[in-house]
Order: C-alpha cells, then structure tokens, then sequence
C-alpha cells in the first residue's frame, strides 16, 4: 500500500540530505516542461531547500504549445526563479549538419532535443553552482520512456522510484494545481500523449511494475519487450576491463602466497625450479625488499635449514595505530628475533592467524630457508 505522507516526507528529508553530502548550499536546477513530473519534482526540491535555491529552466524548442503553463508553474505554483533558453537554433545548427552528411533518421530529430536541454541544464548548472534534478519517474524507466543522456540524465533522481500514478498522488499531496497534476502526459517531441505512444494506460503499466499482474497478454508481452529493449538506458556504460598486471608492491601477503602455492604445486613433480617459481621469488624481494631462495621439495641444498613452524613462536603481540586505524602483528621466535605486518588491505583485519602465516615467511625468507617447505609446514598446522 503506497502511503504517500511518508513518502513524501522520505523523499523531501532525502533531497535535503542527498545536497548536504554532494552539494552543500548548491541550487537545484530543473527543466520545467509544464508536465507533472517537473512540476513534483520541483516542488518536492523547494519543500526541501527552499524556493530561493530552486532554479527552472525552461527550454523551448523555436516554440512549445504549452509553454504557458511552464510560465505559471514557475511564477505561481512553485514561486521560483526561472531562465527561458531557446535551442531551437542550435537545433536546426546540428540538424542541418548532420544532414549534409547522412541522412537524418527520426530518431535523431526525436531525441536531439532532449539531449540539448540537458546540455543546457548542465552549462545552467556549472555557471550557477548548481546540481541538475533527472525528473523520470519509475513507470517511464521502466519502459525505456525517455533519451539516454537526455532527460534520461541528472544529478540526483527523486522520482525514480515512484510510478506515474503515485506522481500524481505526491503531486496532489503537496497542494498542486489539479489541472496541472491530471494533464495529460506528452513527451512534447512527437505530438501524442504518451499513452497513445505506449498502446496501453500508465495505469495498467504501474499495476504491472507494483504487482506483476497484467489482464492482457498481449499487453504484457508489449511491456516485456519494452522494457528488455530499454533495461540499458538505466545501466552505467559498458567498459573494456583493462587490468594491468599488478606490481609487486601491490601483492597482499594473501595473493602471494596464492601465487607460490600454485607455482609449487605445477612444479613439484619436475624437481626443478620454474620460471613461474622464479617470478614469485622477484615478486618477494620487492615487494619486502629482502631475498627469496625457493628450493623444491626433492632437492637437497645446505642452505635449506629445518622448516618453522608454530613450535618456534614464543610469543604473538597486536597492536593498533591509533592515528591510521591499521593493526600490527608481532611474533617473536626462539632465537630471539622478531617479525611484524601490517594488516592493510586485507578483507579481515582480525585474522590473526594469516598475520602469523606472513610473519613465519617474512621469518623464513630473511633466514633464507626453503619456503616450499615453510608452505608445506604451515599445511600441517
């Protein structure tokens, strides 16, 4: 059951704190269209900071049949300041351009508009210490209703989660004129409302979003196709992963001892020291700036002294730097020596016992033992 009290009052307090923590003392810029969305939306921000840090834009293209109500929302129902940006020559700049190029697709004459307003709320926005409000509501993202990068972007969403029906409701909620709140949705570029656009109701829509259930399968399936078409417009843009190998510094004890396990355990049958293995010995030296001597398992060296193990620790001390919150562990071992690391980037800061696993490498490698042995050793423990 929507209740509209709390949630208007929940999305009021959030725009409040949503500017605090991205914007202290910024305006909110919002394109005023003269639908119900704008018109929620501003509200909603002035109800929050206040009708002087609420700036409207309204942004016709050469002309705009409505453009009166846009006029009196701004100068009567919300009391705001408010610019008129005409792009309509900018429009035809671009339009004519791309023309003597290709040929214009509808699509392009559709969705330039929108994209030149929101280039226009940002250029506002930047020259007026501002955050730009995205006025889409949830029954139009759902379906894709709107232009990526268009009226599709914004700094911050109040109405993303509200269907257009529970729109209205805020909007009535709030006082708004009734005329204004019930007027007949249009994108204002193609020349239908929206649901002539849509093939079916907002009402039957949001019924759909809140509840699954839609009487008419034909209609369900519409909505489906829409909204698997459109999912992408709310998703952030696709990147190639470009992931560089990590330098040695940057290795968690963790991960290295990852990297010698899976060395060893490829080499181990061939009783030779791998190329993988010598890796790992430069990935040690630098990362700890001391030497490393890998010796495999079946291979006989003096250098290889007898493996430590917990039996050689006489004590384990942590300790936490007050000023960085970073926990250090001590272990001290039988011929008097001691050890230490730092838990920086690990995922748990209280696992000792992978401390006191570093610790005894850190321990064996500066005695320049047999760290294969050091791993099996620690296997056993």
């Amino acid at each position: 059951m929507f209740n509209v009290e709390k949630a208007t009052n929940d999305c009021i307090q959030w725009i409040r704190d949503w500017r605090e923590e991205n914007g202290p003392g910024c305006n909110l810029i919002v394109g005023i269209s003269g639908g119900v969305d704008s018109l929620v939306a501003a509200e909603l921000c002035v109800e929050a900071v206040g009708a002087d840090k609420v700036l409207g834009v309204i942004m016709p293209n050469y002309k705009q049949d409505d453009i009166d109500v846009a006029y009196d929302i701004c100068q009567h129902v919300l009391n705001i300041d408010y610019l008129t940006i005409n792009i309509g020559s900018a429009y035809d700049d671009i339009i004519d351009q791309i023309d003597a190029a290709f040929n214009v697709t509808d699509q392009t004459l559709i969705n330039l508009a929108p994209r030149l307003r929101m280039a226009t709320l940002y250029g506002v926005s930047q020259s007026h210490n501002g955050r730009v409000v995205n006025t889409c509501n949830l029954s139009e993202d759902y379906i894709g209703y709107s232009t990526r990068y268009g009226d599709a972007a914004g700094d911050f969403a109040p109405l993303a989660q509200f269907t257009k029906g529970e729109v209205k409701r805020i909007g009535h909620y709030l006082g708004l004129p009734k005329n204004y709140v019930e007027k007949t949705p249009s994108d204002g570029l193609c020349g239908k409302s929206d649901e002539d656009n849509f093939g079916f109701t907002y009402a039957v829509l949001d019924k759909y979003i809140r509840t699954g259930v839609c009487d008419d399968p034909e209609v369900k399936r519409r909505i489906d196709r829409l909204h698997e078409k459109n999912e992408f417009k709310l998703k952030p843009m696709q990147y190639f992963n470009y992931k560089e190998e990590k330098t040695d510094m940057n290795m968690s004890p963790d991960e290295i001892l990852k990297a010698f396990e899976k060395a060893v355990a490829k080499k181990e049958k061939e009783h030779t020291i791998g190329e993988e293995l010598r890796s790992c010995e430069r990935q040690i030296k630098d990362a700890l700036g001391i030497d490393v001597y890998i010796v495999p398992k079946n291979k006989t060296d003096k250098q290889v002294c007898k493996t430590l193990s917990k039996d050689d620790i006489t004590f384990v001390g942590r300790t936490k730097d007050i000023a960085t919150g970073k926990i250090r562990t001590t272990v001290g071992f039988k011929d008097g020596t001691q050890t230490s690391v730092v838990l920086n980037d690990w995922e748990d800061e209280d696992d000792t016992e992978k401390a006191i696993m570093w610790c005894l490498l850190k321990k064996c490698f500066k005695s320049k033992r047999s760290l294969e042995k050091v791993i099996y050793s620690m296997e056993d423990m």
